[in-house]
């Protein structure tokens, strides 16, 4: 899941065997395909005008505006290519879930991309498996979070990647929570992730991760790879077949959302369903605008 700040959209990647695909989701709740023949299966990052995604284990990038294939990398030998993160600038990272493994990926040719292998099973073990990537460019380093579960569940950790060095260390050892999916961070420095176990839930840790908290998000499932704009200070949470959005206020980003806690949305037959969660019992107006921001209809 990733937003495109140029087109004002979220893109989803849709896995669905040989049909998969990549969705757009417009402001207004419209649906469409995101270019001719492109595929996403997994993980996805958009960086500088281009849209990355794992594509049946190889690496592509799409131009934003012509929707084209613009650069494609195949990594032989690779397990199960799934989390991904990017600098903003030149650089990927991918986790490979059944490897245990970490890819460093430079694209900054197009035309000739190239991979290096920055973590293995000697850094990463094989306890858990090394799934959702987020960049800390304050750090200079690489965060990722671990797919893991078992009953009593066992401390599933949070780690990072030093980008100097490339030393794998603990930043949390024990989360509380397993099978953690994905892992973004809002404009003012907090983390969220996703986990499915023991019960689906995302968890927002402070900088530096010494609180946590968790995020309420009526009917969360299957939390995937998560997204966080800090244009809209929105988090996208995909998971099976919907996509739920949550809003925040009182970010130093973005757009302050006012007199509600958290709004959802998701797709039914192609119609979006908005719920919203007030903090107390109070009147509202519901204004509906156009993608030009015309008034269009109001809700007393």
């Amino acid at each position: 899941m990733e937003y495109d700040p140029i087109n004002n959209r979220y893109l989803a990647s849709s896995d669905n065997g040989p049909n998969s695909a990549i969705v757009a989701i417009a402001p207004n709740g419209g649906l469409s395909y995101f270019g001719t023949g492109t595929d996403a299966d997994y993980g996805m990052e958009v960086m500088n005008g281009t849209l990355f995604v794992i594509s049946n284990n190889d690496i592509k990038g799409y131009d934003l505006v012509s929707e084209n294939e613009v650069m494609s990398l195949d990594i032989p030998g690779v397990g199960f290519l799934n989390g991904m993160g990017n600098n903003g600038i030149d650089k990927l990272w991918v986790s490979d879930f059944n490897g245990y493994a970490i890819y460093e990926i430079d694209v900054t040719n197009f035309n000739a991309p190239t991979y290096n292998i920055v973590a293995d099973q000697s850094d990463l073990g094989t306890t858990n498996k090394p799934n959702g990537i987020v960049y800390d460019g304050t750090n200079n380093r690489i965060l990722f979070v671990n797919w893991g579960s078992g009953n009593p569940l066992p401390p599933i950790p949070i780690k990072a990647m030093d980008l100097t060095t490339y030393n794998v260390t603990t930043v949390v050892a024990n989360t509380g929570v397993g099978n953690i999916d994905g892992i973004d961070a809002d404009g003012d420095g907090n983390w969220y992730i996703s986990s499915w176990e023991p019960l689906p839930r995302i968890t927002k840790y402070s900088n530096d991760f010494s609180t946590s908290e968790i995020i309420t998000v009526p009917g969360i499932s299957s939390p995937a790879d998560i997204c966080y704009a800090p244009e809209t200070d929105t988090l996208a949470i995909p998971g099976g077949n919907q996509v739920l959005f949550v809003g925040f206020e009182n970010t130093t980003v973005g757009i302050d959302e006012e007199n509600f806690e958290a709004y959802q949305i998701h797709y039914n037959a192609g119609y979006p369903i908005v719920k919203f969660d007030f903090s107390q019992d109070q009147d509202a107006t519901l204004e509906i605008l156009d993608t030009g921001g015309r008034l269009v209809y109001t809700i007393l």
